[in-house]
């Protein structure tokens, strides 16, 4: 008599299933806002430290009844197929760590009861473009696709159930929208370069339409203006969520694509016009910021700048170049991070994040308005800031290549500094804030330890290498 063969199951299928679980549960305790924000933050920090832990050449038996639990099995579906790889398993932990530090942010200033619900919808969405691995055809050439139906969720996230109209969370459906019949003829040529491999043509035409895709999807100048529309019009908490998830998701895309043809850098200008664009990007968010009257346009600016600087990193196919894309993000994500928080804290407050409605309100909320400028000033490289190390080590790179180059972005940095000046006096000068505000002991404590956080980051960057190293595995 044969012995009964263990029941396998994809680690990958209860991975979703956690998800969708988490997303239901959030939903229907809703009314506990809070406890579902902090209890969702505090699972996906625990699920991004077991997922960045494992070890993919081994199998894992979590039942007792002889059910086993496959690592590596891909999940199926209608001829798509997603699976876990070491390649994939450190992104998939990042977005993890992001939703667990948005759902805090949110627990600490529950005011959406629907965003926990969104933030796991998100998070399972964008789980999936990452461990896509098969499909009818190219996952690359089909990605956009994913994309628009991740930026529709994303126009409700931004809402939030706050007044007014959609039109800025509508603005970041464009990019994939235009990007996807460019991927998508470029996926055509790409399958006729087998019939005659020696003909350049083919190669040079599916080159240049999917980098131009990618170079749509990384929503350059003039394709910006939705993030700093966003930033505006929606909660800090929310724009950092559907920013950061969106960034990642299309930063790690465009790596695997670039790896997969690089006949898009040898045989086409993409990296002519990344360097342009991104340089554009930089100048106007430096310049822009300057002239705006609202603190959460004033830091999606600061956001734009620094988003430009990362794509002019993108421009060298080499290793390094990637490393110092990586590290611009990382240090981004703890500067926006540390900026949101104080935002938050400002907005539940004062009511507004209208500079003229924060008159004086460092003088009663020191804490929360030197996170918001802090983290604000990291964006664009300010000396003892997070930012700091990663924008000296580009502008170095640059000058190499061309000073004109790092010049332009110092002078466009030193306009968005201008304007974290100009927000600093206003905080900070004659009191008018009124006398209700104040600042918690919860404020307080979570200001700080972010101001923290940034001021270890800043003096002791090298902390991030070990970290940096194992997701640069997913980037090529």
């Amino acid at each position: 008599m044969n012995p009964i063969e263990p029941f396998g199951i994809p680690l990958i299928a209860l991975l979703f299933v956690f998800f969708i679980g988490a997303a239901s549960i959030s939903f229907l305790l809703r009314t506990w806002a809070r406890f579902v924000a902090l209890a969702g933050a505090s699972a996906a920090v625990l699920l991004a430290i077991w997922i960045w832990s494992l070890d993919l050449s081994l199998p894992i038996w979590i039942l007792p009844f002889g059910i086993n639990v496959d690592l590596e099995a891909p999940l199926v579906l209608s001829g798509y197929s997603l699976q876990l790889r070491v390649s994939n398993t450190p992104v998939l932990a990042s977005y993890l760590l992001l939703a667990a530090l948005a759902l805090a942010l949110n627990a600490l200033h529950a005011h959406d009861t629907l965003f926990p619900t969104q933030v796991w919808m998100l998070l399972t969405g964008y789980s999936a473009l990452t461990l896509l691995t098969n499909a009818p055809t190219a996952p690359i050439v089909i990605s956009p696709v994913l994309f628009i139906m991740l930026t529709a969720l994303s126009v409700y996230v931004l809402h939030g159930g706050r007044r007014g109209n959609l039109n800025a969370g509508l603005r970041l459906l464009i990019p994939p929208v235009l990007a996807t019949p460019l991927l998508l003829v470029g996926g055509w040529w790409l399958e006729q370069i087998p019939l005659n491999p020696q003909d350049l043509v083919f190669t040079q035409t599916a080159g240049t339409l999917i980098g131009l895709g990618f170079l749509v999807l990384l929503t350059p100048f003039p394709l910006h203006g939705a993030w700093s529309a966003s930033s505006e019009s929606s909660s800090p908490a929310a724009a950092l969520i559907v920013g950061l998830f969106y960034q990642l998701g299309v930063l790690y895309l465009a790596a695997q694509a670039l790896n997969l043809y690089p006949f898009i850098f040898r045989q086409t200008d993409w990296p002519v016009w990344m360097s342009a664009l991104g340089l554009l990007t930089a100048i106007w968010g430096g310049v822009a910021a300057m002239g705006t009257t609202h603190s959460g346009r004033l830091w999606g600016y600061a956001a734009i700048h620094d988003w430009g600087l990362i794509l002019l990193a993108m421009t060298a196919p080499e290793l390094r170049s990637w490393t110092l894309v990586l590290f611009l993000f990382a240090l981004r994500v703890i500067s926006m991070i540390t900026s949101a928080i104080g935002l938050i804290a400002l907005e539940r407050q004062v009511g507004s994040l209208e500079m003229q409605h924060l008159r004086g309100v460092g003088l009663r909320m020191p804490w929360s308005s030197a996170a918001v400028l802090l983290g604000g000033l990291g964006l664009v490289g300010f000396p003892l800031t997070a930012g700091f190390a990663g924008h000296w080590a580009a502008l170095q790179s640059l000058a190499v290549l061309d000073w004109r180059l790092a010049t332009a972005i110092l002078i466009a940095a030193v306009g968005a500094i201008l304007g974290f000046v100009r927000l600093a006096r206003l905080m900070f000068g004659v009191q008018d804030a009124p006398l209700t505000v104040r600042e918690s002991a919860l404020n307080i404590g979570t200001a700080l330890g972010a101001l923290i956080l940034t001021l270890i980051v800043a003096t002791s960057p090298q902390l991030l290498s070990a970290i940096l190293t194992r997701i640069l595995t997913a980037f090529g």
